[in-house]
């Protein structure tokens, strides 16, 4: 699925290693969202900020990607 703010990323499930809490991230710009169904529906969060708010460091390293 195309990312609907970058119009260039793909969406990619993963999940925060730290917390276990699956999300949905886009590989170019890191806009994430929480569930499938929102995405493009419900605003998106930086993945960066997110991290950031629950007291993870903002790298990608954090997250496990889904197949």
């Amino acid at each position: 699925m195309l990312c609907p703010r970058c119009q260039q990323g793909d969406i990619a499930k993963a999940k925060i290693k730290a917390t276990e809490q699956l999300i949905y991230i886009c590989k170019e710009c890191d806009a994430t969202w929480f569930a499938f169904d929102h995405i493009g529906e419900v605003p998106f969060i930086d993945f960066g900020t997110y991290m950031l708010e629950i007291g993870l460091p903002p790298l990608l390293s954090e997250l496990q990607v889904q197949d």
